[in-house]
């Protein structure tokens, strides 16, 4: 409460001050107070029609382009999508899966698990206000401090920055792209909202969302976003509390742009359980049961706290130079009551579950920062738009755990779990791994007629340590000196159509496997990813449509799941994706609006010991999916929203089990009026309409995903 009564407490003084605006006149027209409230947009980035995507994005340190400059499909997502589609109770998955490329691999609060182009990735991977490893696989930023959401396809991270990769359950730097996210600064126009929520079976939110602009020519911006929120989910049992607190402050003149944002979380979640790992001898899957059968026991949590922060400052040095520099840390801690692996083993054929139980105690350090240049040089008739960057980046994660082989969960789908023995107890977190990244990055984008050509190089040094968490010695230690370019090719033969090509390469780091193996501390080294992509970008009547074609391959990490004990992991062949994905965004009538395309991708292991599991599907990776979102405007006040979600069936279990296809449906109504006076805007969204009971696959892994059973999200937003 202590986030919230801080919140509470400056909106009042903000307001006794006059800081805030009141309603002037309560009797004034409630419509016209509308249309002032709907002309707040970010005005540094152009909205396409429908208003659900931007027409720019950030391309790393090339800086915000028009997404028809951008040789790589690249999409952004407005305040809008993330209004629609955000539920405060459940993952960022509910607006990330807007993308065809984008699926989720668990629908529980406990985890941020997605994977884009079939390879899994989570909150590891999600850049903040273009700043790294800020987020975990339990953490992503809250919806409600998010401006934007860019989804960039492709291992690029020649572009972001040099990164550690302490990064996700693939072990990789950004295994098939990244996912940038953009805070919200004050606008021009004055902010005072107040918005409250009500989501699953009692699951209450309150949200504060202030912002000025101030000082000569409004130079200075703050903007302060609170949220509150506790109660319980959809799913009998399980409970999750968030409280945040979080303040943008921002200075902008002819020349220099500086933003600063900082704040504190403190987030706990209450069961929840909804993943099973199959076990590599299943040969068939069982139905998915009841979703909503609980499969948590007494006792099981997952709470994080900490406090983060990003700066970025940008120099006018003369009319073609800048420099830049961004920054930014996070210092969290937390522990878990859970399953040993995060997750229960099934057994596919006959639907008995079982696991052990484990307390965990956690702790990450993490410090990022990046200085350099950028510029444009004329050579003849060709325009040149230099960047150079220098960055560092250095993490430390601490980590125990406690497992008792008397403490474990039986039980089956049917059933449900019983707990065997009593909770195990873990001492305080110990250092596991620390690495630092350092690297070098040249990029220069050539402009010459219609045709534009993209090379860019980097070079990283990276250093991985492994610590033993009893007794603090060494015991492993990798150093990689690597270089990964990028270099594409565009062309506009018109201005609304655009071809491209594109390469590009980024390297794993040295991974090592944590106390969910068997093999515990064991050493694989960094292999390289790359990625090849060409495709076509055409704009026209208010749609944005793009078409591409893609390969990736990657060095494959995968979990070897036995009938009984722990999981091994272990690392062999790679895994070749080819897909074909194609997007299309925008109004295609005057009250009709469409968000939506369609994945094909086919995933195979290849280069395998003795070719044993060659030609073999990746596991856990569908070959088509697909996702449709119309919105139908009846007036300016109220609107109505439906989307379908398609994830084609998947393999697992090396060829043997498969998860079926299946389709979700979501519904929703968004309505603006006034009550005395005051604007107010009304939403109602219902995620999983049809309350389907389905497994959900995870790309790249044995382990599969229950569904959450209807949920429904109800939202007032008050602009004071």
């Amino acid at each position: 409460m202590k986030n919230k009564r801080i919140a509470m407490a400056m909106l009042f003084y903000l307001a006794s001050t006059g800081f805030i605006a009141m309603p002037a006149n309560a009797e004034e027209d409630p419509e016209q107070k509308l249309d002032e409230v709907i002309v707040e947009a970010d005005r540094e980035k152009e909205v396409q029609p429908g208003g659900f995507i931007y027409s720019d994005a950030r391309n790393g340190i090339l800086g915000n382009t028009n997404v028809m400059d951008i040789p790589f499909s690249q999409i952004g997502y407005t305040k809008k999508t993330i209004e629609t589609f955000g539920d405060p109770s459940q993952p960022l998955n509910t607006i990330l899966v807007n993308n065809p490329s984008i699926r989720t691999s668990s629908s529980s609060p406990r985890y941020t698990d997605f994977s884009l182009r079939g390879i899994n990735m989570n909150g590891n991977h999600m850049y903040l206000n273009g700043i790294p490893n800020l987020f975990a696989q339990f953490l992503s930023p809250p919806a409600h401090v998010i401006e934007s959401i860019e989804v960039m396809s492709g291992p690029n991270t020649v572009l972001n920055g040099s990164t550690t990769s302490v990064n996700g359950t693939n072990g990789v730097d950004a295994p098939a792209g990244i996912i940038s996210i953009t805070t919200k600064k004050a606008t021009d126009q004055p902010i005072n909202q107040y918005t409250q929520t009500f989501s699953g079976r009692g699951s209450l939110g309150e949200y504060i969302d202030v912002g000025r602009r101030f000082g000569k020519d409004k130079e200075w911006g703050i903007r302060v976003n609170a949220g509150n929120l506790d109660g319980d989910l959809s799913l009998h049992g399980a409970e999750k509390e968030e409280r945040t607190l979080f303040i943008n402050l921002d200075h902008r003149d002819e020349k220099s742009k500086t933003n600063l944002f900082a704040g504190h979380f403190d987030l706990r979640t209450d069961g929840g359980q909804r993943w099973f790992g199959v076990n590599n001898a299943s040969t068939s899957l069982v139905d998915a049961p009841d979703s909503q059968k609980s499969y948590d026991f007494d006792g099981m949590t997952k709470y994080m706290h900490g406090y983060l922060m990003t700066l970025n400052h940008e120099q006018k040095m003369n009319n073609t130079w800048n420099l830049f520099f961004n920054a930014g840390m996070t210092n969290r801690s937390g522990s878990k009551y859970d399953t040993d692996s995060g997750s229960l083993s099934l057994n596919g054929n006959t639907g008995a579950i079982s696991s052990s139980l484990i307390q965990m105690k956690e702790a990450n350090k993490n410090v990022y920062f990046q200085t350099g240049i950028k510029g444009e040089i004329y050579t003849g008739a060709v325009k040149n738009n230099l960047s150079l960057a220098i960055d560092r980046s250095w993490t430390k994660n601490y980590r125990t755990s406690a497992s008792l082989s008397g403490s474990k969960l039986v039980g089956s789908l049917l059933d449900g779990i019983v707990v065997q023995g009593v909770l195990p107890q873990s001492g305080p977190a110990a250092l596991i791994n620390e690495e630092t990244s350092v690297g070098i990055t040249l990029a220069d984008t050539l402009e010459y007629g219609k045709m534009t050509t993209l090379i860019a190089v980097q070079r990283r040094d990276g250093k991985f340590d492994a610590y033993n968490a009893s007794t603090g010695a060494k015991t492993e230690s990798n150093n990689k000196l690597s270089t990964s370019p990028t270099y594409a090719i565009s062309y506009k033969p018109v201005e609304n159509i655009s071809v491209y090509a594109s390469h590009s390469e980024g390297y794993t780091r040295a991974r090592v496997a944590d106390s969910s193996y068997a093999n515990e501390g064991e050493l694989f080294e960094p292999a390289k990813n790359k990625q090849n992509e060409m495709g076509v970008k055409y704009q026209n009547a208010g749609v944005l449509t793009t078409l591409s074609f893609f390969k990736l391959n990657q060095e494959n990490f995968f979990d070897v799941t036995p009938s009984t004990g722990k999981k091994r992991l272990t690392r062999d062949g790679e895994n070749t994706y080819k897909g074909i994905e194609l997007n299309v965004n925008g109004k295609i009538t005057d009250k009709w609006n469409a968000m939506g395309g369609i994945l094909y991708l086919d995933a195979q292991r290849e280069k395998t010991a003795n070719g044993l599991l060659d030609g073999y599907h990746v596991n856990g990776v569908a070959k088509w999916s697909g996702v449709l979102a119309l919105e139908y405007e009846a007036d300016k006040k109220t609107s109505i929203i439906g989307r379908a979600v398609y994830s084609g069936s998947a393999y697992v279990t090396d060829n043997k089990a498969q998860v079926p296809s299946v389709v979700t449906f979501d519904l929703g109504i968004k309505h603006r009026t006034a009550f005395s006076g005051t604007p107010v805007t009304l939403s109602a969204m219902c995620y999983n309409a049809a309350d389907k009971d389905y497994w959900i696959a995870r790309g790249g892994s044995n382990t599969i995903g229950l569904s959450m059973p209807r949920t429904l999200m109800l939202s007032a937003t008050f602009d004071i």
